[in-house]
Parts: C-alpha cells; structure tokens; sequence
C-alpha cells in the first residue's frame, strides 16, 4: 500500500482551496490526514485496499477538517486523488 505524504495532501489541498477560496486552517491536522493512507503497525499495512484507504482518508479529512472551509467536499477530491495515484 502506497502512502500519501503530507507534501501531496498539501498540493492537493492548495489548488482545492485556490478554487472554492478556503485556507489550510490546520496544517497538523492536514499532516495527521496524509499519514492515515499509508498507516502501517509493526509493518503490515492497516488497509488491505486503495479503496479501504482513500476511505480512511475521506474520513479522516471530514472529522478533522483541516480547511477553514468546504472540507466535505475536499475529502472527495482527496480520496478520488489518492485513489488514483496509488493504483
């Protein structure tokens, strides 16, 4: 399983809010959001699926909301992005 580092999560999530005119409210959080695709304990993935992961990370986005704004919408367009690239 691929992770997602929080560079990417951020690229994504400033072209996101260049368009619906929100800001990264909380880069930790946003940080903490990338990590969840890419999870592992003691070295075994906690997803056995891109699909189960970008879930994870929707999710993830949604109870943290990094944006000042429009974070639902965000968590879609993050998810279908790491679904994408990680397949």
């Amino acid at each position: 399983m691929r992770g997602f580092s929080g560079e990417q999560l951020l690229a994504v999530a400033d072209e996101y809010c260049a368009f619906h005119g929100c800001h990264v409210r909380s880069f930790a959080s946003l940080a903490a959001c990338a990590a969840v695709p890419g999870a592992r304990l003691h070295g075994v993935p906690v997803f056995d699926s891109v699909e189960a992961a970008a879930a994870a990370l929707a999710e993830t986005i949604r109870a943290l909301e990094p944006l000042s704004g429009s974070n639902t919408g965000f968590s879609d367009v993050a998810g279908e992005v790491y679904r994408r690239w990680a397949e």
